[in-house]
């Protein structure tokens, strides 16, 4: 386990182990009201030593339809950063973003 995963684990993400082998860290760093994204992802790229990390921020929200609620994706970000030191900056950065007052308030 590299470096980088270690700082990633630090930071409270979880490890997941996919079906077809691949490995990714989730985050899910709070209520949609307290954080600005509701899951940040990181991929590695290339292996067995990784050239680069994707890194993918999602903010979801509720919507209730005519017969069920339905979990909409409103935001995604996606970003290929190609050093760790700043990929952690950045993650840093967009865990630290908050939603706006009309934000918080109309889910």
């Amino acid at each position: 386990m590299g470096d980088w995963s270690q700082q990633l684990l630090k930071l409270n993400f979880q490890k997941e182990k996919k079906a077809d082998g691949s490995i990714s860290y989730t985050l899910t760093p709070g209520h949609r009201r307290d954080s600005y994204w509701t899951k940040i992802t990181v991929k590695q790229i290339g292996t067995p030593t990784p050239d680069a990390w994707q890194v993918t921020c999602a903010r979801s929200e509720i919507r209730i339809g005519l017969w069920k609620i339905h979990n909409t994706t409103q935001d995604i970000s996606v970003v290929v950063h190609t050093s760790v030191q700043k990929m952690i900056e950045d993650i840093n950065y967009q865990t630290r973003l908050k939603p706006s007052f009309l934000s918080k308030i109309s889910n």
